[in-house]
Order: structure tokens, then sequence, then C-alpha cells
């Protein structure tokens, strides 16, 4: 028992350590891994060497029969009698003469296909100068202005030489217009007919089906697993494709422009499709033999041997699994524990208990982090502390200076009066002061309601009245509705009191207006004056920063106004210009709907 617990006590590292060399056994796994891809490699080296040789003798056989066929096609355009008749249909009109011609050439290309084209199915034409075609079961005169077509001038250009083109399909469907003649499933050479002078007389093409050209000599490669075969020209363009399902591949052709063949090499690699590919040249024409498979699919033999072997993989992976699984539950069980504290508690600091079975290692985690956790509560405490301190010295020192502006001011014009007019405006002025003080101190914490701004400031405007005449007049236009909203007491004060020292004072006929308009989450209060417009630059400063003018406390009033907003909403609310006002000046109040705590209660 005290073995066990010793063994339990020890670090996450040695306990690991311990497990897996008992149980994991990654190094078998490994050595199949190994295994396999060394006899995928070995597969792959014997399917390449057998379908080399394969290429090579279907190379050799392709290189017989053309030979053989152009041999053929040659030994007629050698033969006096033939090339005497071929000068009769030139020469002639449809007469008994031209017709006999015609007879016996049709009769030697009938010979000529009976023992050299038949299992290939193969099929000869001469077309003369004058347009004729003659074949084995052919005498006429097709519609095809074949003199004009480009593989015609190519041929005759070519002169005795072979040239093979995939597009004289377009020929044979002109002489076989009922029959299903498909492109690239025949390979089309031909060959100019000319006299001993050289004059040209005409041309005999050759066409040979494809699957009787291959079926006896493809069998070797797997060409029933998607296998291709394909003869290029020496200009890297499709002659004919054999087992092609769908459109002639322009991957290869795109290949065959980068390739650089030997004459008695093979040349193999892979396409951009993900195709593998042989590739050899065919005698002295030029052409250019390619086999291309899909690379899945010359690796069956491979694929079955990595089955084999995946399977034992799965089985050590269910076997590793397993062991594992019991491991790391193990393992991770008291670190889990630990998370799971953490998350749930709702400050993210919370007093983790040891778990009964743990490693050292997070047990010594559990009581550093109790003990930091314990320290970060404290600094937080102490932060909030001071934070809150800061704050209350803040707002208490711009309400501290905002209270004494409006008292100076409004005491000041009291005195002024008293001086000018005598008693009786001085009893009514501080008779609209006394209500100014008893809304002053009735404010909850420097809060107050639209409605108790809004009689503050009427006994405001009585005193400025009685200083300076009836030469504004004050509307208040905010709606009843918003008179129990919350406002910081001497919100508007300072921007009346700035409207009437310098925007109407020196004017005749000035106005004050205060509108309110309520939104969804805030309500815009607006303090417009006809007066003169001021320097919206000046306005923003101010704002900005407080700055004493010569006239009093306006400046340090407006920035302590906007700073104290701020501070109690957050900087999208506090004090702005209105830029589209003309003629006169305006300023906004942005503050958030809040219905006042006293009337509430």
């Amino acid at each position: 028992m005290r073995r066990k617990q010793r063994f339990e006590e020890k670090s996450i590292r040695t306990q690991a350590i311990f497990y897996m060399v008992l149980f994991v056994i990654l190094p078998l796994g490994v050595a199949l891994v190994v295994l396999n891809i060394y006899l995928q490699k070995v597969v792959w080296e014997n399917r390449v060497m057998h379908n080399s040789a394969a290429i090579l003798q279907i190379r050799d056989h392709i290189n017989q029969t053309i030979e053989t066929a152009n041999y053929s096609v040659g030994s007629l355009m050698l033969n006096r009698e033939i090339m005497y008749a071929v000068r009769q249909v030139n020469t002639q009109k449809d007469n008994y003469e031209s017709y006999q011609a015609k007879n016996l050439i049709s009769k030697r290309i009938s010979e000529l296909e009976n023992s050299v084209f038949n299992r290939m199915r193969g099929e000869t034409v001469l077309l003369t100068d004058s347009g004729y075609f003659i074949g084995s079961s052919l005498l006429g005169q097709g519609s095809l202005d074949c003199q004009n077509e480009s593989w015609y001038v190519e041929i005759i250009e070519n002169g005795r030489n072979v040239t093979f083109r995939p597009d004289l399909a377009l020929m044979f469907r002109q002489i076989h217009p009922s029959s299903d003649i498909e492109d690239y499933q025949y390979l089309y050479f031909g060959q100019n007919i000319q006299d001993y002078s050289g004059k040209n007389m005409g041309i005999f093409v050759v066409k040979l089906s494809v699957s009787q050209f291959w079926d006896a000599y493809a069998e070797p490669l797997e060409l029933k697993d998607q296998g291709v075969m394909y003869i290029l020209d020496k200009d890297r363009k499709v002659l004919m494709a054999y087992n092609e399902s769908g459109k002639v591949s322009q991957e290869i052709t795109q290949e065959a422009e980068n390739w650089s063949l030997e004459p008695d090499s093979i040349s193999s690699g892979m396409t951009k499709d993900g195709c593998f590919y042989m590739a050899a040249l065919l005698g002295k024409t030029g052409n250019i033999l390619v086999y291309t498979i899909p690379r899945k699919n010359i690796m069956t033999e491979g694929q079955r041997i990595t089955a084999g072997i995946l399977c034992s993989i799965l089985i050590l992976v269910v076997f590793t699994t397993v062991t594992m699984f019991f491991f790391s539950r193990k393992l991770s069980r008291p670190l889990i524990y630990v998370i799971n504290t953490i998350e749930n508690s709702p400050s993210g600091i919370t007093n983790i208990a040891q778990p009964a079975y743990s490693f050292r290692e997070v047990n010594k985690l559990i009581s550093s982090y109790n003990e930091a956790g314990r320290r970060i509560e404290e600094l937080i405490c102490r932060v909030k502390e001071e934070s809150r301190l800061k704050e209350k010295a803040h707002y208490d020192m711009l309400m501290s200076q905002i209270s004494p502006h409006f008292m100076f001011n409004t005491v000041n014009a009291i005195r002024i009066m008293s001086k000018e007019h005598g008693d009786e405006r001085t009893e009514r002025a501080l008779e609209s002061l006394g209500e100014i003080l008893h809304g002053v101190y009735r404010n909850h914490d420097g809060m107050t309601t639209i409605g108790q701004e809004a009689m503050i400031l009427q006994a405001y405007v009585d005193i400025m009245k009685m200083r300076f005449g009836d030469f504004f007049q004050y509307y208040n236009g905010i709606p009843t509705d918003l008179y129990f909203y919350e406002i910081p007491a001497f919100t508007i004060q300072p921007l009346v009191e700035n409207a009437i020292l310098h925007g109407v004072k020196d004017i005749q006929a000035g106005q004050i207006i205060i509108s309110a308009v309520e939104y969804e989450r805030d309500i815009v209060i607006s303090v417009f004056d006809n007066g003169r417009s001021v320097d919206k630059e000046l306005m923003e400063k101010l704002l900005r920063c407080s700055e004493r003018n010569r006239r009093g406390f306006t400046g340090i009033a407006l920035y302590n106004v906007n700073e104290r907003l701020k501070m109690l909403y957050g900087e999208s609310y506090g004090l702005m210009c209105n830029d589209q006002t003309k003629n006169g000046f305006e300023m906004l109040i942005r503050i958030p709907k809040n219905i006042c705590a006293l009337q509430e209660d």
C-alpha cells in the first residue's frame, strides 16, 4: 500500500514513461509502416519494368505494321500499270477507258486490304488529283473540296514521305456518310502520288482500326484499369487514342511538349492530373507511343499489401487506444479537476482543494495558484478602492468648480442690481437665488432631474433679466414627459449663461431656446441662441481643455460639464457643437435615458 502511494506521488514524466514503455507498441507500428513503404517501392519497380517491356514490344509491332503499310502502298505507286490507270482517271473524262482504269485501281486496292490490312480492318482510298475517290468498294467523286484542306496540302508538300493526320477522318466521313467514324479511333496517314517527272497525281490515304491494332498486343498492360494508349505526331498532337472513354486528354499533349526522348529508351513520369505515363519513339517517323494509367490503378498489388498492413496497424491502434485511454484518464483527471474548478468560479479566482489522487507537480501547482489568487484578490480590492477614491475626488473637484462659479456669477449679478436699481429688485433677485439654492441642496449626490434643472434655469434667467433688462427672450421647449429623467446638476445652466453673456447680450431681440429630443436610449438637449456665431474651433478647444477668459469662468465651466458627463456616462456622451446651425449658435448635450432614483423612490 505504501509502495503504491509512493508511486502515485511520482512526477507526471516518471509515470508517463512507465506506462508508455509497458503498453505502447509504437516501434512495431513504425516497423510495419517502413515495411509497407519498402514493399510498395518493390512492387512499383516491378510493374514499371513489366510495362516497359510491354511498351517496347508494342512499339516494335507498330513500327513493323506502319512499315508494312507504307511498303504496300508504295508498291502500288511504283506499279506502272497503276500509275497509267491513275493518269487515265486524271486526264480522261467519264468514258470507258476511265471507268476501266478506276476498276483496275479498286481491284488492286481490294487485294492490298485483303492481304495486308485485313487483320487490322484497314481501308485504303486513292484521292486523284481530279477529285475522284477510289477504294475497294468505292468509285465516285465526292463533294468535299479536299484540295483546300490543310491535311491535303501537307501531304502534297511531304511528297512520298508518310504524313500522319487525325483530321483525315473528314475525308472518310465524306466517303461513308452513314457510318460512325470517330476522331482518334483510327490511325490515319497518307502519301503523295507522283509520276516520274514529279507531277502530282493524287494521294493514297490509309485508315487502320485502333481496336484491331491494339487488342492482340496491349493485353500485358493494365488497359482494363483505365489504361490508355496514345500515338502522338512529332508536334505532340494526338493521332490515335485507344481505350480513351472520354475526350482525348489535353494533359498529355501539354506534358509531351517538355519530353526529350531517345530512340532506344523509355521516358516515364507523372502528369499534373495524377496519371503515370511511359513514352517511346516510333521508328523514323518522329511519332511517339504513350501509355498512361492513373497512379492509384497501377498500384493494385501494392494496395492489397497496404490493406493487410493497415489491418495490422488498426489492431495495434485499437489495443494502444484502449491502453492509452486508461493511462490518459489517470493522468488528466487531476488536471481536469483543477480546470473545472477554475472555470466554475464566477471571478476566475478561487481556492482549490487538493484532489484525493494526484501528482506532486499538480499539488504544487494548486498551492501556488491558491497563493497567487489570494494576492490577486488583495491587489484588486486595493485597486478598486484607489480608483473609487480617485474618481470621487475628481468628481468633487468638478462640482466644487461648477457650484462656486455659478454662485459667484449670480451673487455678483445681484450686487450690481442692488447698486443700480434699489432694494425692490434686489428682493426679487434674492428670492430667485433662494429657489436656486434650494434646488442645489435638494439634488442627490450631484444628480437632479431635467424638471428641477429647468426650474433652476428659469430662476437664473429671471436674475439675469433683472440685471441686464429684457433685451432677450427665453423659451423652454423641453417636453414635460422628459422632466423625470436624470441629469447631473448644473449641466444646462453654464450653456445658458454662455448664450446670455457671449451670444445675445449685444444684439436686439435676442432669443434663447432650450429644447430636447428623445431617442431610444439617449436624450439630446439643445441650447440655441440667435446671437453671434462662435468660432467652432475655439469652442471645441474649450471642451477639450479648460481656459479662463476675460469675462469670467465660461471656458472652465463648459470644460468641467463636458468632463463630468464623460466621466459619468462614457466618451460617447457630453457636449458638442452643431456645425449645421446657421444664423446663431447651438450647443447639444447628450445624456442617457435614466429615470432619476429619487423619482423611482
